[in-house]
């Protein structure tokens, strides 16, 4: 399929998030798929328990896209809080840092491709002003994760290509 969504249905639900193909208006995050490559989306959050050291629940991203041996990390938000200017993407990127490094516990990294996580905002579907700190600290943080020389790009856009 070319196009399909990702959603995460509002106020915080106890589902995971989840692919919809039709009815993009409810579309948290939108996915090209131009060369129909083969993709699964797995849930994370509602499905994979995640914690801390302490034994807390880890606040963890939405879930990612597989493709090959290619992984893209997905955190979905749907608010547009005025007092909340980049608070949500602050939020996004440490969930999705979690989840990355968790991953990679249960997963050898050498094995996947990762090059690209994504915070979408349906409210705000493009980037917002003064995340470059965010971007910054993630691509250090990821670098660190997968002990390479390049971390991943966080990306803060609604739209996702494959």
């Amino acid at each position: 399929m070319d196009k399909f969504g990702l959603c995460d249905d509002q106020p915080p639900s106890l589902e995971p998030a989840y692919i919809k193909i039709d009815n993009s208006n409810t579309w948290v995050a939108e996915v090209t798929n131009n060369n129909h490559t083969d993709v699964t989306f797995k849930a994370v959050d509602r499905c994979v328990p995640l914690f801390r050291a302490n034994g807390d629940q880890e606040s963890r991203c939405d879930g990612f896209l597989l493709f090959g041996q290619n992984v893209i990390f997905v955190e979905l938000k749907d608010r547009i809080d005025p007092l909340d200017l980049n608070e949500w993407v602050e939020k996004g990127r440490k969930q999705l840092t979690a989840t990355i490094t968790n991953f990679i516990k249960f997963h050898n990294p050498a094995n996947f491709i990762f090059k690209v996580a994504h915070v979408c905002n349906k409210q705000r579907p493009l980037a917002v002003a003064g995340i470059n700190t965010e971007v910054q600290m993630f691509k250090n943080d990821t670098k660190i994760l997968l002990n390479n020389q390049i971390g991943v790009l966080l990306v803060v856009d609604r739209k996702i290509t494959i």
